[in-house]
């Protein structure tokens, strides 16, 4: 029995490395069992503990059980588990020179009955393993919610069920001497069969070697280039694979270093220099974007020994792959997707893909691209069957559980909600066609799109709010925040300067406890630069003000936007939380130094100052006073250009730095109806002067995931392609800016101030969009000299990521 379970162990191990060995060793099984069954007869043996094999007392059985023996040579001495077992006649695994009670016809029965067994687990583990039927389009969703049941658990037997190496194709390039300080991981190299060659160099033996693998795509054979993130010591290496393939599109799924490890070496030109020699290769930096989720760089490559014009080739860094796990939300990737394919064309070449080791998040990458392709093309995917493939390729593509689960959900956001970003040039004719009715009863494929919005109603919990000791501080029950994404107000502030940024996080399991923070009812906002750019939050109650003049000054904001008035009629709306002269609310001192207005807004300047730590700060409030008791503001142009001035007070935004360590707090009524329009307007806003492109579907649809009551009319929706259309108007097919726009502002107060901001007597836009402009040189001008950092781990991250449940 000890034996049949040592074999039978053993023979599940294959499974985890080839099918193929899997199979083998479990039909030799089947084999040496029945071979068990027939050759044992009445006989009697003594086990040595010498074993080469057992010395049977029967003649005519010692070349059968020798024969025997020769079938097994991996399987080691087996025999060597009992030296001091007694095989008596009629005897079955009696210890001993006992007598045993059973028959050889037992012993035989037994044995065949084991084989059986074996057999019945082979036949259901093979189909298990190998009938994953592919996915039609309309099952997607259906398909992802049942596997996700049950904490996932038909993923994970899915994917521990695909081999995770393919022994039978040989590796033996990679593990040559002179190869082996090439490769960033020994257990990750590529296959002979499908490496990518270099040119020989003479003289140089392993010159032909790179730590990189053709892999197929949907159909188009050798499609990518998965490649390790290059070494310090094989950029020159790199560099000549591209120049040889021919590849222009390099996408780079990790940043250069991660958790203080180096994950990629820098193998383009940094920021001080333009241009960098890597071998014979020769790499010019023509232009640099920086974006929140990813960098484009155009660069210009040329070959010293090639009397050959050089290639443009456009390098794509994503940097917003967390440091474990997976990103959140799968529609970051579908958006490098766009970004890549956008370049794509019949020349471009193979696209190179890397990370760290080049097979989890660079598998993960190609699966999402092929799939969407295949359901594009046939309308079912077979995501199973192309992770086999990819590992047929290259060994443990796509590594873990989260990565092979965010292909799918990356599969069922497209499937359900499909493209819905537009470019700025093609905006006035998208959102016509979005307003056309096919007859005046139908709805417009704008309120189509509309309603395809999740509602994500309860999707995470509320503890803290609905305690019986924060519900007096909420001004409507409904408008609340999760916990996820609350803003805790520490109530020993003054305990460090430099902590600011601990414990920022609240949980669903409720971190933030009464003991170290203050509730608040106000809700981090995710903007275009990050995913605290904004505070969103309740007109403050009279018992509130204390907090929230505490929280501003905690989370350094420069910016309060008011979006109400204090009282509409006999009802108020927020509590006038500054006063004429110096005011102090708990350790807080709020002073008003200057008033400015418009006809639209208000803006006053205050200087904010800890009394225990004596330092001031200045923050500016700006109240937009035509938008109270109304769905929509009167006019959204005043709207814009309020926001285009208070930018202006903002520090500049970038990837390099923690742009979420100073928010915007935005608030109205109840923290979500105003707020959440005038947030996502500003969120659209810089993607639309960053990117010229705008996606207001993800934006609003974000936003709904961070606060409850965002957007819940189809009008707020509209307001917000209006309002970009008419700051972007076409003509004769190119989008231009409104060219002017004045707004007067009258200083009401007496106070004068030399340095006040934008002169606050003439707005101009263009002047505005000068400056934003500078601010973007300033930006770029000091990014990182390693752009950013990037790798992977060998597990990346826990097996289960944290998901979203669609409504």
């Amino acid at each position: 029995i000890t034996m049949f379970l040592w074999l039978k162990l053993l023979a599940f191990g294959f499974a985890f490395l080839d099918k193929d060995v899997f199979v083998k060793g479990r039909l030799q099984l089947i084999f040496h069992s029945l071979n068990w069954a027939r050759f044992l007869s009445p006989c009697s043996f003594h086990i040595s503990s010498s074993c080469p094999a057992p010395q049977p007392q029967v003649g005519s059985q010692e070349q059968a059980v020798s024969s025997h023996c020769s079938l097994t040579p991996t399987l080691g001495c087996v025999w060597d588990l009992a030296p001091s077992l007694q095989m008596q006649p009629g005897s079955w695994l009696h210890a001993g020179t006992g007598q045993g009670a059973g028959s050889c016809n037992d012993s035989q029965a037994l044995i065949i009955f084991l084989a059986f067994l074996i057999i019945v687990t082979s036949i259901a583990l093979l189909i298990q393993l190998m009938n994953v039927e592919p996915i039609p389009a309309e099952m997607l969703l259906e398909s992802y919610k049942r596997k996700m049941a049950d904490e996932g658990r038909l993923f994970l037997d899915e994917f521990q069920s695909i081999p995770r190496v393919f022994s039978k194709f040989p590796i033996k390039e990679a593990r040559k001497n002179y190869n082996q300080n090439k490769n960033r991981y020994i257990d990750i190299l590529p296959y002979d069969y499908n490496r990518v060659e270099l040119s020989q160099i003479d003289g140089d033996p392993g010159s032909d070697y790179i730590n990189a693998s053709h892999i197929d795509g949907f159909k188009e054979p050798r499609k990518y280039i998965a490649a390790q993130g290059p070494k310090e010591e094989t950029t020159d290496d790199f560099w000549r694979m591209i120049w040889e393939q021919k590849a222009t599109i390099i996408v780079m799924v990790t940043r250069c270093e991660e958790n203080n490890r180096n994950k990629c070496a820098q193998y383009w030109p940094s920021t001080e220099n333009s241009t960098a020699t890597f071998g014979d290769i020769v790499v010019k930096s023509n232009e640099s974007k920086m974006c929140p989720d990813y960098i484009v760089q155009k660069l210009h490559i040329t070959n010293k020994k090639e009397k050959i014009p050089g290639r443009d080739v456009t390098h794509i860094q994503f940097t917003s792959w967390p440091d474990h796990g997976v990103p959140e939300d799968p529609h970051l990737l579908l958006k490098l997707r766009r970004r890549v394919n956008a370049l794509s064309n019949f020349f471009s070449g193979p696209i190179v893909i890397h990370c760290s080791a080049g097979v989890g998040r660079t598998g993960t990458y190609i699966g999402i691209d092929a799939m969407l392709e295949g359901l594009e093309v046939e309308g079912r995917v077979d995501v199973y069957g192309y992770v086999v493939k990819l590992r047929r390729q290259r060994c443990l593509m796509v590594q873990v559980e989260a990565q092979y689960i965010l292909i799918h959900q990356a599969l069922v956001e497209y499937n359900q909600f499909g493209e819905t970003e537009v470019t700025l040039s093609e905006l006035h004719t998208y959102l016509n066609n979005l307003k056309k009715r096919d007859s005046p009863t139908d709805p417009s494929l704008l309120e189509a799109e509309f309603q395809r919005l999740p509602s994500y109603r309860g999707w995470r919990t509320q503890n803290t709010a609905k305690r019986q000791e924060n519900k007096s501080k909420n001004r409507n029950s409904k408008m609340i925040p999760y916990d996820f994404n609350r803003v805790p107000v520490r109530q020993e502030e003054e305990k460090s300067k430099d902590s600011e940024h601990d414990s920022e996080e609240s949980s669903d399991e409720e971190s933030d406890s009464e003991e170290t923070s203050r509730y608040i009812n106000a809700s981090f906002i995710t903007g275009y630069w990050g995913s605290k750019e904004m505070i969103a939050t309740q007109g403050p109650l009279p018992e509130t003000i204390n907090d929230f003049w505490q929280m501003i000054f905690q989370r350094k904001v420069k910016v309060i936007v008011m979006l109400t008035e204090l009282n509409e009629g006999d009802q108020e709306l927020c509590a006038q939380y500054w006063g004429e002269g110096k005011q102090r609310y708990e350790g807080i001192e709020v002073e008003i130094k200057d008033v400015s207005k418009s006809s639209s807004y208000t803006i006053r300047a205050f200087d904010v100052t800890s009394v225990k730590r004596k330092e001031t700060r200045i923050v500016y409030q700006y109240q937009y006073h035509k938008w109270n008791g109304l769905t929509l503001p009167e006019n959204p142009k005043d709207l814009v250009t309020m926001i285009l001035n208070l930018k202006q007070k903002l520090p500049a935004r970038s990837i390099t730095e923690d742009s979420r360590s100073i928010p915007i707090v935005v608030h109205c009524r109840d923290g979500s109806e105003q707020t959440g329009v005038f947030c996502a307007l500003l969120t659209l806003l810089e993607s639309a002067e960053r990117e010229e492109v705008i996606d207001i579907f993800q934006v609003v649809k974000s936003f709904r995931r961070t606060r409850p009551g965002m957007f819940s009319s189809f009008e707020q929706y509209q307001f917000l392609y209006d309002t970009i259309a008419s700051i972007y108007p076409a003509q004769n097919g190119q989008v231009k800016k409104n060219s002017k726009q004045e707004d007067t502002v009258e200083i009401d107060n007496e106070v004068e101030k030399a340095n006040q901001e934008a002169d606050l007597i003439t707005i101009d836009i263009n002047s505005v969009e000068s400056e934003a402009n500078k601010d973007t040189e300033a930006r770029e001008d000091s990014k990182s000299a390693d752009g950013t950092q990037g790798t992977e781990s060998s597990a990346n991250g826990p097996t289960t990521p944290i998901l979203t449940e669609i409504a």
